[in-house]
C-alpha cells in the first residue's frame, strides 16, 4: 500500500464528511498546533488532534508521570511513572500516527523560551492548570497574531474560549481575578477532578481547533462554554458581558 493509499484509507470516515472532504483533509496536514501541558487536558485533546491528521504538533511540559495522573491521564501507564510526560505523549502520538510530526520539550514555558518553543504555528492551545501561563499564552498569542484556544476545568466542570488575533476581549478582561498571575504555592492541596472531566472537556477543546483550522466557524469565538457533566449541562454566555473567575 503506498502512504497515498494509506493516508485516503485512514481518514476516509473524516474525509466523506462536506466540511472536510480531500482538501479539508490536505489543510490539516499542513496546519502546526502548538500545545501546552500534556496532563489531563493534553492527553485527552493530543490523540484526537494526531487522529485527525494535523500535520504539525508541538507540546510543552515540564512534569514527569505520577501514580496520580494515571486515572484521568490516559496517554500515560504504570510502567511509565517517573518519565517525562512530554516524551512519553510523543512516543505515544508517532505510534498512533507515523504522518504527523512531533516535537515535544519537557521545559515550562516561560517569556524567555516561549519565542523558541512555540515557533511559528496556526494555533496555540492552553491545557495547562495555572494563571502565569495562560496570561503569557495571551499575550504572546496577542502579539504574533495567533488563535488561542483556552480549557480549564475542576471537579465535574470546564469552560472553554477561543480567543482570534482581533478578540476585542483578552483572557484578562474575561478573568480579571487571575489576571497578578499568581502561581499555586507548593504546599496547596491539588484540586479535585473526577477522571471523565478532561475527556469531556478534552474532547470539545480537539473539536473546536478542528474547526478553526479547517477555517469552519465556531461559537467560542464570541462565547464562553460552561460545561457541567455532572448535570449534563451546557451553557454558552455572551463574553460581552462576562467577566469570571477562571477554573484550574
Amino acid at each position: 500500500m503506498t502512504e497515498i493509499d494509506d493516508l485516503k484509507t485512514r481518514y476516509a470516515r473524516q474525509m466523506s464528511l462536506p466540511e472536510v472532504g480531500e482538501e479539508g483533509q490536505m489543510l490539516l496536514a499542513g496546519k502546526r498546533v502548538a500545545i501546552i501541558g500534556a496532563g489531563g487536558l493534553g492527553s485527552a485533546l493530543l490523540p484526537l488532534l494526531v487522529g485527525a491528521g494535523v500535520g504539525h504538533l508541538t507540546l510543552c511540559d515540564d512534569d514527569s508521570i505520577s501514580v496520580s495522573n494515571l486515572p484521568r491521564q490516559t496517554l500515560y501507564t504504570t510502567h511509565e511513572v517517573g518519565r517525562s510526560k512530554a516524551q512519553c505523549a510523543a512516543e505515544r502520538l508517532r505510534a498512533a500516527n507515523p504522518h504527523c510530526d512531533i516535537t515535544a520539550y519537557s521545559e515550562r514555558l516561560t517569556e524567555a523560551n516561549a519565542t523558541r518553543l512555540i515557533g511559528e504555528v496556526d494555533l496555540l492551545i492552553d491545557a495547562t492548570d495555572n494563571e502565569a501561563t495562560r496570561l503569557l499564552l495571551d499575550r504572546y498569542a496577542s502579539e504574533h497574531q495567533i488563535p488561542w484556544l483556552y480549557a480549564s476545568l475542576e471537579g465535574w466542570c470546564g469552560q472553554l474560549v477561543l480567543f482570534l488575533p482581533d478578540s476585542p476581549s483578552r483572557y484578562r478582561d474575561l478573568f480579571p481575578e487571575g489576571a497578578e498571575g499568581d502561581a499555586p504555592s507548593p504546599t496547596q492541596a491539588p484540586f479535585p477532578v473526577m477522571a471523565t472531566t478532561p475527556a469531556v472537556i478534552g474532547s470539545i477543546a480537539a473539536a473546536e481547533a478542528l474547526k478553526l483550522l479547517r477555517g469552519l466557524p465556531s461559537p467560542l469565538t464570541e462565547g464562553l462554554l460552561l460545561v457541567d457533566s455532572l448535570q449534563l449541562s451546557f451553557q454558552l454566555i455572551d463574553r460581552k458581558s462576562t467577566r469570571l473567575n477562571s477554573s484550574h
